[in-house]
């Protein structure tokens, strides 16, 4: 079974009372859940072996919020086991809805970005009997620990095949917000167009959203007006009109988190494909045997089926695709691997190789 909540009601109840919230029983599609109307009602706790997931954005937004809905929505499936979610949950908000699904009795609680990092620190603590899960994160605790894909390997891969097509070699890295994580792919971007061209630079730059639309335009136009000729994104419900600006200006662009290609075909050069749901699935399948460690689970090019790129533009040369098969290669077998690095205070990475 899968309970959809209402933001706005869900967080008032759920701050009044640990045993009734606000809830919907699942609909026929995701669409439909988030569109019908909520009415109180009185629920017994969650099962033993349940799971929740806080999303800040729509189940609807074809990208990151879609695939981490659809990995819960998988694992409940799979375990037969009760899931609910919550969407649309901005910063102000990530504690208490956090703590409300620990209040119901859910036994794994999902936050859904890397910007959830400090509320599920200052909520594990409360409730140390749920276990926590920090998608895109970079925690690990007695009760919590995080998971995400290898955005480091896809990041520097891109810079590669952005290097090897811009004519001005001037790239940038848009993303919602600024944490570790987003400052960490700009610079992985920026590792790999100079392995390919070390006259090539990818500029990072932060909408403050990962899903207004406007913003997220203007900051794409504003980049391609400073010669910026490829953009990869990381953003939700804004991507479409970000990748849209790119194809209209005759630059290059990057899809990401799911195959995005048929959105800007003349744009797009690939999709860094980042199956974060399925992601989700895997560790929740743990929680649910009792196998989950306080960890941090990362997912790679080592596991092509969650983490991979998708189809590739005809104007991409035989020889760059091969250059970047040999690095993948590399990658998977332990050839070149990231670690944490500092930039003038800024959190970055740096390769190495052996």
């Amino acid at each position: 079974m899968t309970h959809s909540f209402n933001r706005r009601r869900f967080l008032i109840y759920g701050a009044a009372t640990a045993t009734s919230s606000v809830l919907l029983k699942a609909c026929t599609s995701p669409t439909e859940e988030a569109s019908t109307d909520l009415e109180s009602a009185d629920v017994e706790g969650a099962s033993d072996a349940s799971l929740a997931i806080v999303l800040p954005g729509t189940i609807t937004d074809g990208g990151w919020n879609q695939l981490g809905y659809e990995g819960v929505k998988q694992a409940g499936d799979d375990l037969g086991i009760e899931v609910a979610y919550v969407e649309q949950v901005d910063n102000a908000d990530q504690t208490e809805s956090l703590s409300a699904f620990a209040r119901e009795g859910y036994s794994l609680v999902v936050g859904h970005g890397g910007q959830f990092d400090g509320a599920i620190e200052q909520v594990a603590a409360e409730f140390p009997e749920t276990f926590f899960l920090g998608v895109n994160g970079d925690i690990v605790g007695d009760n919590y620990s995080c998971v995400r894909t290898n955005y480091n390997q896809m990041l520097y891969l891109s810079g590669m095949i952005g290097a090897a097509m811009s004519k001005t070699k001037k790239m940038a890295y848009l993303a919602g917000m600024e944490f570790k994580s987003t400052q960490q792919q700009g610079a992985a971007m920026d590792l790999g167009a100079k392995a390919m061209d070390p006259s090539a630079e990818v500029v990072s730059s932060f909408v403050g959203d990962f899903n207004d639309i406007a913003k997220a335009k203007e900051s794409a136009l504003a980049l391609i007006a400073s010669g910026v000729d490829v953009i990869f994104h990381n953003l939700d419900n804004s991507a479409p009109a970000v990748l849209q600006a790119c194809q209209e200006a005759g630059i290059y662009a990057f899809g990401n988190n799911i195959d995005q290609f048929d959105l800007a075909p003349e744009a797009i050069l690939t999709s860094a494909i980042q199956d974060i749901g399925g992601a989700i699935t895997t560790v929740a399948e743990l929680a649910a045997t009792g196998e989950i460690e306080s960890k941090k689970y990362v997912i790679g090019l080592e596991t092509p089926e969650l983490v991979r790129f998708g189809k590739f533009n005809e104007a991409v040369p035989a020889e760059v695709k091969a250059k970047v098969e040999a690095v993948t290669a590399d990658m998977v077998a332990g050839k070149l691997i990231f670690e944490d690095a500092d930039n003038n205070g800024k959190t970055s990475v740096k390769v190495v190789t052996s």
